[in-house]
């Protein structure tokens, strides 16, 4: 795995531009570039505060991405070269995705929100298709703890020491563990991986009159720990700290609980995207849990690149 060319969306919202800037500090960790890329939608919304018709015009596009950057490149002591400001006009997630390709990018960088109103250059509305199609992993900053990093006014750096990896046993969520596990080495931080269970039996056995129903559901925990101990041998090598835990109700819900403790630094998450795991759980909640979550969020396409 490799992290050296990171793309970044950006809607000339002042969140979008906050979102660069965490997507700098990543890139300085493993020393990569950084490709921002503005969208025109081909129906222009131009009701922007303060921006009046500038994205109905490619070249003042341009020369406003340029000028923002210009303030960023002040700050982080940085250069954008030309050839790394990327204008597109389409579709937003399907000009970043094939942007993404053509780049040969390692990682997508994106905010969940963006200007509220204006739905075809709001990048909140882009980001779960992006999740769905593209071809490498995004990362959805959010959070108390993108907050903190974005809002200090000293020189700081990213960093992770925890991280939380739902896990459903398939090869689909096996893509997002191997990725956790590259993460972890390179921050020599601790993975926590969580599976949740959801059947019918757990529901029932709330009911305390049932001993059998009780029974079946301690049997299925038990399954579940067996289950859950013999994916972390095969996957997560042992220079590589890794607990384990197991919950029960819907994945959503439990999964964006779990992160919201104050240790979870990233929540790594696998989606299957449309390369035919139709069956694999955690695909089907990740565009959810990356609207949800309270902490940053990585989605790993487990279809190939």
């Amino acid at each position: 795995m490799k992290l050296k060319t990171i793309l970044v969306p950006v809607d000339f919202s002042q969140e979008s531009f906050r979102v660069l800037d965490y997507a700098i500090l990543v890139a300085e960790q493993f020393g990569a570039e950084v490709h921002p890329v503005h969208v025109r939608p081909q129906v222009e919304a131009t009701a922007i505060e303060r921006a009046g018709g500038v994205m109905s015009n490619y070249h003042e596009s341009i020369s406003f991405l340029q000028d923002r950057l210009t303030d960023i490149e002040h700050k982080h002591r940085l250069k954008f070269p030309p050839d790394h400001c990327h204008i597109r006009s389409g579709r937003p997630f399907a000009e970043i995705c094939k942007l993404a390709r053509e780049i040969d990018a390692d990682l997508i960088i994106l905010g969940s929100r963006g200007y509220s109103g204006l739905k075809r250059v709001l990048l909140g509305s882009t980001a779960e298709r992006v999740i769905r199609f593209a071809p490498i992993p995004v990362l959805v900053p959010r959070g108390q703890r993108y907050e903190a990093l974005i809002g200090l006014t000293r020189r700081t750096h990213f960093k992770v020491r925890n991280i939380l990896v739902p896990v459903d046993f398939s090869d689909c969520s096996a893509a997002g563990v191997n990725y956790a596990v590259f993460l972890a080495e390179k921050f020599k931080a601790e993975l926590q991986l969580l599976y949740s269970m959801q059947n019918d039996v757990g529901f029932l056995a709330q009911n305390r009159t049932s001993g059998v129903l009780a029974a079946l559901h301690e049997a299925d925990r038990v399954t579940a720990q067996n289950k859950i101990e013999e994916f972390k041998r095969l996957h997560i090598p042992s220079n590589v700290a890794c607990e384990t835990e197991i919950l029960t109700g819907y994945p959503v819900d439990q999964i964006c609980a779990q992160s919201r403790r104050p240790e979870v630094d990233l929540l790594v998450i696998s989606t299957h995207g449309r390369s035919g795991f139709q069956h694999a759980l955690l695909g089907s909640v990740a565009e959810q849990v990356a609207r949800y979550a309270k902490c940053p969020v990585l989605t790993v396409p487990a279809h190939p690149r």
